[in-house]
């Protein structure tokens, strides 16, 4: 029963504190002229404050040490957090002035982000023969390489897939908060008491957020707040389920992220089909496609809640049946 409350105090904490929060990002975002402007193909008529993912950063951090102390997954995600934060920041406010910023810099973030994380001891350490008929209890070690290897494209690969969904309102946080969900019930059924304060205290935040940011928005994430989002559903995820290191602890996972992967990997093969670069922005991310047949962007949005969801159920019962 107290575990219970300390997990519900911590959700609601957190979105208390980004709601009240809110109003102080939206006036730093019009003090220092960080605004998305209405032009080209833009939805919005009027300049948007790009300083959400401030105020979702500033009170999960505030709540995550509050109530999981200040331990090693606290400490990765407000260090990674915070360069990511002003990675992003300063993406922002290239884009508010209409340039482009480079990729370089952002992505040499990212990957420090997921350096910080491997040698702060959070990482892929090996994986389990049993599924594949092994011993019970069998279990493989990776060389130093390969952990280092797997740790940081998780990392970077999640950042980035939560970065590219944040194309119409209300879905990334959105998103977030199913598979936040599902990690906080994944790793309570585990014991995993930390792991689950955290999943829970990320809803939070992520639910105030989106009380300013569905349809019609009010307030954007920006790429600051989208990469924070991946980066802490990517050190969430490693700390809880992907400590299995089975082959259901991954499938497991996947699916609890499974809008945000499944967005990503088909934008890769449909960009391999045409021939197209990797990296270059188009309008093939699935919210895209919806809308190019006739949803408005809340019926997208919707849409692809039912899709978080049964991700998320899917996930939830195959851990239930393992």
């Amino acid at each position: 029963m107290r575990e219970l409350f300390t997990y519900v105090a911590s959700g609601l904490s957190a979105f208390f504190l980004v709601y009240l929060l809110m109003p102080a990002a939206h006036w730093l975002a019009w003090k220092t002229r960080l605004l998305d402007m209405p032009r080209g193909r833009k939805a919005h008529s009027q300049p948007m404050p790009l300083s959400g993912g401030v105020a979702m950063f500033a009170g999960m951090m505030a709540v995550s040490a509050f109530f999981a102390g200040v331990q090693k997954t606290v400490a990765v995600l407000a260090v990674g957090g915070a360069a990511l934060m002003a990675i992003g920041w300063a993406d922002d406010a290239w884009k508010a002035r209409q340039k482009d910023f480079p990729a370089f810099p952002k992505f040499t973030v990212q990957l420090l982000a997921g350096v910080i994380a491997f040698f702060c001891d959070i990482r892929f350490r090996g994986v389990s023969l049993s599924w594949l008929g092994g011993d019970e209890g069998a279990f493989v070690t990776f060389p130093v390489w390969i952990s280092f290897l797997a740790t940081v494209i998780w990392i970077v690969g999640l950042i980035n897939m939560v970065n590219f969904l944040d194309g119409v309102d209300g879905l990334a946080a959105g998103a977030t908060v199913f598979s936040a969900v599902t990690l906080f019930f994944l790793a309570m059924v585990k014991g995993q008491e930390s792991t689950a304060l955290l999943a829970v205290a990320l809803t939070g935040a992520a639910l105030a957020f989106l009380r300013f940011n569905f349809y019609p928005a009010k307030i954007f994430m920006g790429d600051a707040g989208s990469m924070f989002l991946g980066f802490s559903l990517a050190i969430i995820s490693m700390e809880g389920t992907m400590k299995g290191a089975t082959l259901i602890s991954l499938v497991v996972t996947v699916l609890a992220l499974g809008l945000p992967v499944m967005d990503t990997v088909q934008v890769m093969i449909s960009r391999l089909l045409a021939g197209s670069p990797m990296y270059q922005a188009d309008r093939r991310h699935v919210h895209h496609r919806l809308m190019s047949h006739g949803l408005t962007a809340k019926q997208t949005v919707v849409v692809l809640y039912v899709v978080s969801f049964l991700f998320s159920a899917l996930s939830l019962f195959l851990f239930s049946i393992q």
